[in-house]
């Protein structure tokens, strides 16, 4: 008998707390394998599992590579250099290129279990900043399975929740609190016969694109599948539309910054060159090296500028979306 027996979980910004809320909810003989991809960064100290026991009535634990999915068990992904993905009855840590800037990616996870499991996966967005996971619960529900997303109202970062609901038909839009029920109502209900069987999905687009990629500056390969679209690389870093706007503007930030840096040197050695020449009574050059670091400084103060009212607005974003 075929149940909704597999559920994959992406969480961000706040994901601690909205996880330990969830998986408190849920019942000790819950027939379905939970799977959880919070992204930290990779020198976390490692005490998920951990934290996340003292309110789970299920077993919480780091995944191993290839080991056995069993029922009423919670697979955490460890932080590192390693994607957790599910394959037929195990768990897999494969090393691979950053998705969406993450590994452990919460994409990749969803995307594993949805071509695994087919309909029979749960897929569950939680708080988190930009788009991930929308690619990921896309993926699930083109394959037949069931998207659950939090309440964006609640979330402590509502980005990733409400990108999901915008880019995704959404099963379930559902409370922290009533989510765990709905996984338990899902988990203990029978397949419909027309779902037991995964579907075939087509309809993927590839296009070459114009941009390159922030980490290793190859080419990006623009891939549509469905409603959503991603950038990949030849190495195989993936970006959603949103992460790969937020590392150009880093990119970005990055030159700025290393320009400024240039023209306040140019502009520092011009002016002792300026300085020189005054003293050598060389009056034109003196004249030609002054006007010179004048004009890189006031370029250097032009950017410098850009760069503050940029962090400012990025700042009052950031305060808008988790309400500070």
């Amino acid at each position: 008998m075929s149940r909704r027996d597999i559920i994959v979980i992406g969480a961000s910004a706040g994901g601690i707390e909205a996880l330990r809320v969830l998986l408190s909810s849920l019942p000790i003989d819950l027939p379905a394998s939970v799977f959880i991809v919070l992204h930290s960064s990779e020198d976390s100290p490692g005490l998920l599992p951990e934290v996340l026991n003292r309110s789970s009535r299920l077993p919480v634990l780091y995944a191993v590579h290839n080991m056995p999915i069993f029922p009423s068990r919670v697979y955490v992904a460890p932080s590192g250099a390693s994607h957790l993905t599910v394959d037929r009855g195990s768990v897999r840590l494969t090393p691979g290129p950053r998705e969406n800037r993450h590994r452990p990616s919460i994409d990749a996870l969803f995307r594993s279990a949805s071509i695994a499991y087919g309909p029979r996966v749960v897929g569950v967005v939680l708080t988190g900043h930009l788009d991930d996971g929308s690619a990921g619960l896309a993926d699930v529900k083109r394959r037949g399975g069931v998207a659950i997303v939090q309440t964006p109202e609640e979330a402590t970062a509502s980005s990733m929740p409400r990108n999901a609901i915008e880019n995704t038909s959404v099963d379930h839009i559902l409370p922290l609190a009533e989510i765990g029920p709905k996984l338990a109502e899902l988990a203990n209900q029978e397949l419909p016969e027309r779902l037991k069987l995964v579907p075939n999905v087509t309809g993927l687009q590839e296009t070459g694109s114009a941009y390159s990629c922030p980490e290793c500056g190859g080419v990006l390969r623009e891939i549509r599948e469905g409603e959503m679209t991603r950038f990949e690389c030849r190495v195989g870093h993936v970006y959603s539309p949103e992460s790969l706007d937020q590392d150009q503007i880093v990119a970005i930030e990055r030159a700025l910054w290393a320009a400024i840096r240039s023209l306040e040197e140019h502009a520092e050695f011009s002016a002792r060159l300026a300085n020189r020449s005054r003293e050598a009574n060389r009056l034109r050059l003196a004249t030609r090296f002054g006007e010179r670091a004048k004009a890189n400084q006031e370029n250097a103060a032009a950017l410098r500028e850009l760069l503050e009212q940029s962090a400012e607005q990025l700042q009052e974003s950031a305060e808008a979306e988790t309400g500070t």
